[in-house]
């Protein structure tokens, strides 16, 4: 009853053990002193003495070297040591060296000994447990290895490993007391730290090597001590920092740097840690994500989890398919396993946001998977577009110049390449020009086609016609319509192409087989790859007709012959199916085949003279083949072909397949026959209509009797189907998503997967879009092979309503017959149904007969005290258990219980099976049939209501953009986080640098921080220097921008956190954006770093404020300012700059909870100022050139701009969060062109880092072209920023030429614009003739006057009429030449 990952978690102490450590830093010191502490049998420490970092490390070195515990080997770490005596029980790695990590686990897993690398999860054999000491649980040993090693990526199965961690731990942790009593010691430490400016990391270094039970028993005296030693060994250490103690926060980390703490959100936040009422599927989280389902046994798999078919690893590359069998999938998993197995490299074009074919493909290759050929497979993601395949061709010809599976004589697997794609039929549309060239270049290329499109009205349609618009292209086209078609075709397609080195288009339907989910046999990747080997053999003969029209024929049927013979089915350029003397025959190619197929054989089973041909192959197009499978007997032909418009004389109404079909009767072959030529007749049908059994038999009634084919003809009612097998039944689901029972049938269809005898098959569709989300399942299922999906024309047999308010919504009964059983689930009370149900459903009940069940799920789990979040799998587990039961099987009844539980987990196994075990027996007790008065129902009046009684099919997943839950912040004292320090593994609590933030951000240090103006100058313009830390890999290019994450002035924070009632040091939970994760921040932090609390409200913010106004006054006053009336009064504040400070400490009486001002307020944005720096020559820091913003509002109050305050007051030494954003500003291609600069003030940093840059180019011997700087500013004396340099590389003959602009060190204002009017000439022989590049940066006002004296020197100079200078400006702008960066 686990997943396919979930693991038997044992605890594992170190006592008596030998544990080998490998690392020479502090985490390997830290996994020593722990083992040291857990009465291990030995200790083996490897490791280079002359590069351990850790001082700690070497000290016990020195003090326990040699003693018979404790071994120190100082040399690298070599696979010998493991096989030494006495035996190693387990590896614990500290390595920097990834490599040396992987030789460590691949050595290790040889051995079988368990492994765990620091901070690389995904090579851990088990989770390191340090926390609990040796009385405790130490390691937490997973039976399968998969559990550990994935946690990162699988957030789920950390979350089962860490439920079932915790379980033991609540079992075994000391006593509540002792837990108490260390929390408030904990936090009475952490007080004095921030009172003597320790941090956490001081805090960290005290309690890690205590044993809980002596941090419970510390005394105020013990804790003074520590925090006494803590504070003297800093001050020798020389790192403390400048700290404001009137600023004091959760630690001097972070005022500086943005470090917060994230914890697993296990239950402990949601009031809830041991509950144990918890259940969850163990299929929904991923089925959620739309993904593609694979299945072994029991277990179901989605996306990337294939772990049942793995057999083994080598050099960690995930090996996949041994097995083959019997699996659960869709089409599109179906044919993606064919084309992974046989491809190097694929290219995925999806036309929608989820369930796309080949997205499977994406995941396997991200996790490594091998193919069948031992490789891990490419995946490259493409946009439709004109000239789509571009790439495909490109690839395609590079690698055909290496290698070639019929060129190259000493070929092998290893350099075999093939490629696939996968499309639909809108991108085949695009691709149609390269497939010409892709044909006539011989490329071995599969294109897997979903013949798939949208009608007008966005709903999904099958459109074939599309797909084979390439029909002429000289492309093979090949087709497939069923689930386990689409992996066989998929096969002989690949290997086909591959011998004949020739593309293939894969084309089956893309709304129903490729989202069919049944069972198909699946050929492994060990017989794959011997398949291959086999046919290769055949290549030889090929050799001299490649491409040609007969040698793929032959080698389609060679292969096809070869493959059926492996999978004990047939394959054929033509399949016939019908009577063998049919006088009526239809041909078929589109998505009709499977209605034609099974009607044809139903009617032919019945003495009907009529058959059917199914093109599986249709390029080549091959006469012969076509002519020898028509019965002899064959009188009149009708040939179906979809078309975009069928009236008469439209340009999309050509009929190719009927052209085909008829130009055959002319050919040689069937001359010589002397045989009357059938009558042909043209079936033309829309992309959106629907061909059913009914419309099937009615166009082969209507090809009998020579009447013109109409689809559209109304249905005789005497035209009678015979019905399919008895023993098939025919199921609906209705399910809507705001109930979230969408997922109770693909539970039905795992539950299912135990019974071998047992075929079905089920196809669900979504409207997203109409009554909140609704889906229908169709599912089929009884002991006969099952041809196709649900006949609607025979009616259900079951119809689950698992939303009452459907009913009102669509006609569910529509699809009913005799004697259907009907489940309905509500919380009506069965007395109250007669007056709710609609007298519509009512008479349609009593008409038909059906039996009538109801159950109210919700109230069946409510009653069983479930908790809330296991609520929605509770209630599809009532579903499935009623459904299963008025479906009984024999054996499903023996195991029901435990068929169910095994797609469930919970707290642990035991509880899971009672759990199900309990909403069973209340199943079973809630299920309640319903007599109706039928001679009463039937007698209702129906009302004239025309609803559906289908939904929309709009959708392959359920909505992707439903609102999630929220979870809610959460405030709370410090004492809950303590347990987080104290239990820091089994809480998940880590630290990260603003987890709230999508960017990728670094910590940068401050080493400068210089004012470039006078202190007695009005304007503060400064220049910031910042150290980079060399671990953070931080790198940035010339132009760039340097995102700043500046903080609230800590005063003001203060004043307003004293003013609203907030506890500084109080601790507030945020829900973490990253899944199931709380973010850690004291709430002084949180508005310091986090929270805009001083930058301008949205409107939208008085409405959200009104609610929590108890003053009706200001309650009504917040309303008119949010509403139209109140607008003019809305931007005075904007103007005033008034805040969301201000506004509380307007309206005293609203006060929402601080958990709720997390969302109320804007968080902080970063602000972006262009790096005044070049990489290159500043390798380790990264500078910027600031101005302070200040300015008084309208009445007198003095405002600030957040971050240059922010940036003005940083100290050297200082943490400041920073990211990288990308700019327009880049030097040009070649380092000989021209740049012209023009800067005003601060605009002048990005210049300072072109300057930089081209000098240091010259430097290295490169030939840099000339350089204009036209800089502006207010005067020399206080504001000619970085003058000194600019001088400098003035004179050095980098800065070819300096033009200054003091706009008032003069009577009359001199800007850039009337300096660059001065070099007309310099301008426009830079510009045009040079082909220079011309840079602004500045403020926006000089914009058109710069732009007009760029235009006057064309002019001037190169004697341009105005509109030919305007119209090369305009140019320079489309070739990236003239660039504007202003604000």
């Amino acid at each position: 009853m686990t997943t396919p990952y979930s693991s038997l978690i044992i605890g594992w102490r170190l006592q008596g053990r030998h544990v080998l450590i490998v690392g020479g830093n502090q985490v390997a010191a830290n996994r020593l002193d722990f083992a040291l502490s857990a009465k291990p049998a030995k200790i083996t420490l490897v490791y280079p003495k002359q590069k351990i970092t850790c001082p700690k490390l070497l000290e016990c070195i020195e003090k326990k070297g040699g003693s018979g515990l404790f071994t120190f080997i100082d040399k690298e770490f070599n696979i010998e040591i493991l096989d030494s005596a006495p035996a190693v029980d387990l590896v614990l790695t500290a390595a920097n060296d990834a490599q040396l990590s992987q030789k460590i686990v691949a050595a290790t897993r040889e051995r079988r000994i368990p492994v765990n690398v620091a901070e690389i999860p995904q090579l851990c054999d088990f989770l390191f447990m340090p926390t609990y000491r040796d009385e405790y649980l130490q390691v937490a040993i997973s039976t399968n290895n998969f559990v550990a090693r994935n946690i990162d990526k699988k957030k789920g199965d950390l979350a089962l490993v860490t439920r079932k961690i915790r379980e033991h731990v609540l079992n075994h942790v000391p006593s509540h007391k002792d837990i108490i009593a260390a929390s408030n010691n904990l936090a009475l430490l952490r007080k004095n730290l921030d009172e003597s400016g320790g941090n956490m990391s001081s805090l960290s270094k005290i309690i890690d090597p205590l044993p809980l039970e002596q941090l419970a028993q510390l005394s105020a005296k013990d804790i003074a001590a520590l925090t006494n030693e803590n504070h003297n060994s800093l001050l020798s250490e020389g790192t403390f920092s400048d700290i404001d103690e009137a600023s004091s926060t959760f630690s001097s980390d972070e005022k500086q740097s943005d470090i917060t703490f994230v914890e697993q959100a296990n239950d402990s936040y949601s009031d809830n840690i041991e509950d144990r009422s918890l259940i969850k599927s163990n299929i929904i989280d991923n089925e959620r994500l739309g993904g593609d389902r694979l299945v072994d046994g029991k277990n179901i798999l989605i996306d990337v989890e294939i772990q049942p078919w793995i057999k083994s690893k080598v050099n960690d590359k995930v090996l996949i398919g041994r097995l083959g069998g019997n699996q659960l999938v869709d089409g599109k998993t179906a044919l993606a396993y064919v084309a992974y197995a046989l491809s190097t490299n694929a290219f995925i074009y999806p036309t929608t946001r989820s369930a796309y074919i080949g997205k499977v493909i994406e995941h396997w290759c991200a996790n490594n998977v091998r193919n069948a050929f031992g490789k891990v497979g490419q995946v490259e993601k493409m946009d439709t577009r004109v000239g789509t395949a571009t790439t495909i061709l490109g690839a395609a010809t590079m690698m055909a110049a290496f290698s070639s599976p019929l060129k190259n004589k000493d070929f092998n697997l290893s350099s075999y390449w093939h490629f696939s794609a996968f499309a639909t039929s809108q991108t085949i549309v695009n691709m149609i020009p390269n497939l010409y060239i892709l044909s006539v270049q011989h490329i071995p290329l599969v294109i897997h086609v979903a013949a798939q499109g949208q009608d007008h009205e966005m709903n999904n349609t099958i459109n074939y016609h599309d797909a084979l618009q390439a029909r002429d292209t000289g492309v093979s086209m090949i087709n497939s319509f069923t689930v386990q078609e689409t992996h066989d075709v998929a096969l002989i397609a690949h290997l086909v192409s591959a011998l004949t080195e020739s593309p293939f288009l894969h084309i089956f339907d893309g709304i129903k087989i490729t989202h069919e989910l049944t069972k198909a046999d699946l050929l492994s990747y060990d017989d794959i790859a011997k398949l291959w080997i086999e046919i290769k053999t055949e290549a030889n003969t090929l050799k001299q007709q490649r491409n040609s029209h007969n040698s793929i024929i032959d080698a389609i049927e060679t292969v096809a012959i070869k493959v059926g013979q492996k999978l004990g089915r047939h394959y054929r350029l033509f399949e016939y199916i019908g009577a063998h003397d049919a006088e009526s025959v239809l041909v078929v190619l589109g998505d009709e085949v499977v209605s034609v197929r099974e009607t044809v054989n139903r009617l032919s089973q019945y003495g009907g003279k009529v058959g059917a041909i199914v093109v599986r192959v249709y390029r080549p197009w091959s006469v012969r083949h076509f002519l020898n499978i028509l019965p002899k007997t064959t009188k009149r032909i009708a040939v179906f072909e979809q078309v975009v418009n069928t009236k008469k004389g439209s340009i999309r109404n050509s009929s190719t397949l009927f052209t085909d079909i008829s130009a055959s009767f002319q050919s040689e072959i069937w001359v010589i026959r002397k045989t009357p030529t059938p009558i042909i007749v043209d079936v033309k049908y829309p992309i959106t209509q629907i061909l059913n059994a009914r419309k099937i038999k009615l166009a082969l009634h209507q090809l009998v009797s020579g009447v013109n084919i109409d689809l559209n003809a109304d249905l005789l009612s005497a035209i009678d189907i015979p019905p399919p097998s008895h023993s098939l039944k025919q199921c609906i689901f209705w399910d809507s998503e705001p109930l979230g029972t969408v997922h109770t049938s693909a539970h039905i269809a795992n539950v299912f997967t135990n019974i071998p005898q047992l075929n079905f098959s089920s196809l669900s569709t979504y409207d997203v879009y109409n009554n909140g989300g609704v889906a229908a399942t169709r599912l089929r299922f009884g002991p006969d092979r099952i041809c196709g999906v649900y006949d609607g024309e025979c009616g259900a047999d079951y119809i689950g309503i698992h939303d009452a308010n459907l009913i009102s919504k669509y006609d569910i009964l529509h699809a009913a017959k005799e004697r259907t059983m009907v489940l309905l689930n509500t919380e009506w009370e069965t007395s109250e149904l007669a007056m709710k149900l609609s007298n519509d459903f009512k008479h349609e009940a009593a008409t038909r007969n059906i039996q009538l069940f109801v159950i109210d799920a919700q109230k069946i789990v409510r009653d069983m005290g479930l908790s809330t979040s296991s609520s929605t799998d509770a209630i599809n587990i009532v579903l499935q258990t009623a459904f299963l039961r008025l479906n009984s099987y024999a054996n499903l009844d023996e195991s029901l219980q435990e068929a169910i539980a095994d797609h469930y987990d919970g707290v642990s196994e035991k509880e899971v099976t009672r759990i199900v075990r309990d909403i069973v027996e209340k199943t079973q007790d809630g299920l309640v049939r319903i007599d109706i008065p039928s001679m009463i129902w039937s007698q209702l009046e129906k009302s004239n209501q025309n609803i559906p009684c289908n939904i929309e099919n709009n959708s392959f997943s359920p909505n992707l953009d439903k609102p999630s839950i929220q979870k809610r912040a959460k405030l709370d004292s410090w004492h809950r986080i303590a347990l987080n320090l104290l239990f820091k593994e089994a809480y998940g609590q880590k630290q990260k640098t603003r987890p709230d933030l999508s960017e990728k951000t670094f910590i940068v240090n401050v080493s400068e921080n210089r004012r470039l103006t006078p202190l007695t100058y009005e304007r503060n313009l400064f220049h910031v220097e910042f150290d980079i830390n060399e671990n953070d890999k931080f790198t940035y290019n010339i132009g760039e921008a340097l995102g700043v994450y500046g903080h609230n002035d800590p005063d003001e924070v203060n004043q307003f956190l004293q003013y609203y009632g907030l506890e500084p040091n109080d601790v507030i939970l945020v829900p973490s954006k990253e899944g199931n994760q709380y973010e850690a921040r004291t709430v002084l932090q949180l508005f310091t770093q986090v929270l805009d609390i001083f930058g301008r409200p949205p409107k939208r913010f008085y409405e959200s404020l009104a609610k929590y106004a108890k003053n009706e006054t200001e309650k009504n006053k917040l309303l008119w300012i949010a509403s139209s009336d109140g607008l003019e009064e809305f931007k005075r504040r904007v103007d005033d700059t008034t805040t969301f400070a201000d506004i509380f400490y307007e309206f005293q009486s609203a006060r929402p909870p601080a958990e709720d001002l997390v969302n109320l307020i804007t968080p902080i944005k970063p602000r972006h100022y262009s790096i005044a720096s070049s990489n290159n020559v500043h390798p380790n820091q990264v500078h910027l050139l600031i101005v302070t913003v200040e300015w008084l509002n309208s009445i007198g109050k003095k405002r600030y701009g957040q971050c240059t305050r922010y940036l003005s007051k940083l100290k050297v030494g200082e943490k400041v969060t920073v990211s990288i954003k990308s700019s327009v500003m880049k030097l040009p291609p070649l380092d000989s062109q021209p740049i012209i600069l023009a800067g005003l003030g601060t605009g002048m940093a990005p210049f300072r880092a072109f300057i930089e840059e081209r000098a240091y180019r010259k430097s290295k011997g490169k030939k840099v072209g000339p350089i204009i700087l036209y800089f502006g500013s207010r005067n020399r004396a206080m504001e000619y920023l970085y003058g000194e340099e600019l001088e400098a590389y003035h004179a050095e003959g980098v800065l070819t030429h300096l033009r200054l602009a003091f706009s008032r060190d003069q009577p009359k204002k001199v800007y850039i614009q009337h300096k660059m009017q001065e070099d007309a000439q310099l301008l426009y022989e830079y510009l045009l003739k040079k082909e220079g590049w011309f840079y602004l940066c500045g403020p926006t006002w000089p914009v058109p006057d710069v732009r007009d004296a760029i235009t006057d020197g064309f002019v001037k100079a190169g004697r341009l009429s105005k509109r030919e200078a305007n119209d090369w400006v305009n140019r320079l702008k489309d070739l990236e030449r003239y660039i504007l960066e202003v604000y």
